[in-house]
């Protein structure tokens, strides 16, 4: 029997190790497939890349008639259908019709384009028409660039004797395109003959031969009364590539100096250009956002051809104004605070003698950019202006009884908190725009409490293990209610003291970033049916979650007490118990401004009048 009882258990172990291994093989064959499925479809679209591509070359061959078109077709662009707006204005195509440098299109049959002297020749069959699309300086691809540095690369591990000049190759000859630096490091480009911009890389022939080209068919778009002026006029073009589509797209805008603003040849969607803000309806409040745009392209582009100090003396008046403010109320509209007015006017002071370099017009124009999406923000000019930072603009909106009773009853199970993050919240979040320098205090108001919570929480959690390490605690029943109190009390502290940890570092990543990326981050949470109320129910829970896990603790503290101590004791810690809760829920009403006794007079005084009115007007049965 005992041999047969061995056989038996040798035959389940055996059994369940190929059931073990069976499992174990099927979950690491799994990621094999997987990559083996990739590989064959990473492999699958290469070679259909390369099929399309030999094919198209094929084509370019013998539409073109020449071989040397082969290099040219590489990159091949796809062709855009027929605009009723544009007319069709052949660009080029590769590297083989621009040889001698600066290329223009050839002009239209109703509206000729500038050509330049050094024009070669472009096959008409080889050309497309580029799209146009109007963008704004807040979209120049610049900040957002994808890296490109190897840093396996190192051509030069030798300089030559007697170096002087560091210029690369492809920089020495440029045409009419100037390579410039930005005062932060940037490259970008100049036609200073013409005054136009771009952020391309223009160090190759191909990418210039089609910025001139595309440059060609803007002139033919303009207007004959429309002229390009470096100290008036300006053009900023771009060479983008639809991610939708594929196909390369050149944006643009003009730059109007004299009346700082910005104007295109096209219609420009205003999502963007209103950076959120809803309701606008005068093209006078609309102003204030194109010349918003104007002053990020002066402090992208800087030209020193601009009146330097007029604007230095109208910067320092609006900082001197947004100063007295923030001095007078504590309501003010200002950008910046009172400590940064103030060095922004050392600045000020500093630049009165060297303005007129590309690092003083930067300066400028980032100042006078804050300060006039300011204006935009607050509907400056307009009967409905805000003029204080706590009012609103915006008419209220009916709202659910579902969420108002949903969020009352959130309020009343979190002991008034989320009322009291509310108020907070509304006096920075004021029609869905931030006033930055509440936005700090805000966040830092947060952190604070935050911190102290999290110290509050782990006193309790250690409060708590050590309540049911009592031996009169830990002898009883696990379902007394004691030791549910005690457990649920960890439980609700234990989670206090994870939303908090949670939360500060949440507000360390978001809370100091910048007002627009504010914006974005309480957009992102405001977005459900709750809106601002979320928000504030969130910010709320460690708070809440501390007070359950303190009354829970309470619960099973009195109940241990007053169900074995005798009478004496129990009317004694029952009076002081008693008599604390009362001093407490008295100074929580009071700090809520609930006032019972006034309440109650109040109410007494409205019986009694109405007592004497109905005695008064009751007719006399006599």
């Amino acid at each position: 029997m005992s041999r047969n009882h061995d056989g038996d258990s040798v035959r389940r172990l055996i059994h369940r190790l190929r059931v073990f291994l069976k499992v174990l093989f099927r979950h690491l064959t799994f990621p094999l497939r997987l990559v083996h499925h990739l590989c064959r479809t990473l492999l699958r679209l290469y070679y259909d890349s390369c099929s399309i591509a030999s094919r198209r070359r094929f084509q370019c061959i013998h539409t073109d008639g020449h071989p040397d078109r082969v290099a040219g077709s590489s990159q091949p662009t796809m062709p855009l259908p027929p605009s009723k707006h544009q007319p069709q204005v052949p660009s080029l195509l590769g590297p083989a019709s621009c040889s001698s440098g600066s290329v223009h299109a050839p002009p239209s049959p109703s509206n000729p384009v500038q050509q330049s002297p050094t024009t070669a020749p472009v096959n008409s069959q080889s050309q497309i028409s580029p799209e146009f699309v109007p963008f704004v300086p807040s979209d120049v691809m610049r900040y957002d660039k994808p890296p490109s540095i190897n840093p396996d690369v190192n051509k030069y591990e030798f300089i030559d004797p007697l170096t002087r000049e560091f210029l690369d190759a492809h920089q020495q000859d440029g045409g009419n395109w100037r390579a410039c630096i930005h005062p932060e490091g940037a490259l970008y480009f100049h036609d200073p003959t013409r005054g136009i911009y771009t952020d391309s890389n223009l160090h190759h022939s191909i990418p210039r031969c089609k910025m001139d080209s595309y440059v060609g068919q803007v002139f033919a778009l303009m207007p004959s009364g429309l002229q390009l002026d470096c100290d008036k006029i300006e053009l900023v073009m771009q060479l983008a590539r639809n991610q939708k589509t594929g196909v390369e797209i050149c944006r643009y805008y003009f730059v109007d100096h004299d009346k700082h603003l910005l104007f295109w040849l096209h219609k420009l969607p205003t999502v963007k250009l209103y950076c959120g803000v809803q309701g606008v309806e005068k093209l006078s409040h609309i102003k204030y956002a194109v010349e918003h745009q104007y002053w990020q392209h002066c402090e992208m582009y800087p030209n020193k051809n601009l009146l330097c100090t007029q604007l230095l003396k109208e910067l320092k008046e609006v900082v001197v104004h947004a100063s007295a403010e923030t001095i007078t109320t504590d309501v003010s509209l200002s950008p910046f605070d009172g400590d940064e007015l103030s060095k922004i006017l050392d600045l000020i002071d500093q630049l009165g003698e060297n303005v007129g370099g590309a690092y003083s017009i930067c300066v400028i124009a980032r100042f006078m950019r804050y300060f006039t999406r300011a204006k935009f923000f607050n509907f400056c000019g307009l009967p409905s202006a805000r003029l204080d930072a706590d009012q609103i603009v915006y008419k209220k909106k009916k709202r659910n009884k579902l969420i108002l009773v949903l969020s009352w009853a959130f309020n009343v199970a979190m002991f008034g908190a989320p009322q009291s993050h509310m108020e907070e919240l509304r006096r920075v979040w004021v029609d869905r725009s931030i006033n930055s320098p509440r936005w700090k205090n805000f966040n830092s108001k947060l952190s604070s409490e935050w911190s102290s919570i999290t110290i509050y929480a782990t006193v309790m959690v250690a409060v708590d293990v050590s309540f049911l390490a009592v031996p009169s605690v830990s002898s009883q029943d696990s379902g007394s209610v004691t030791t549910i109190s005690t457990y649920l009390s960890i439980f609700c502290i234990v989670g206090s003291l994870v939303v908090s940890l949670f939360l500060t570092r949440q507000n360390r990543m978001y809370g100091q970033e910048s007002a627009d990326t504010a914006v974005q981050f309480l957009k992102k949470m405001t977005g459900s049916a709750f809106g601002t109320k979320a928000v504030a129910t969130v910010h709320s829970l460690p708070y809440a979650m501390l007070l359950w896990g303190m009354l829970y603790f309470m619960l099973a503290f009195s109940y241990q007490v007053f169900t074995s101590t005798p009478t004496l004791t129990l009317a004694t810690s029952g009076s002081a118990c008693g008599l604390v809760a009362l001093f407490t829920l008295w100074l929580i009403y009071a700090a809520r401004d609930f006032h019972v006794s006034t309440r109650l007079l109040v109410w007494l005084r409205a019986s009694i009048c109405k007592a004497r009115s109905e005695t008064r007007t009751q007719p006399n049965t006599a």
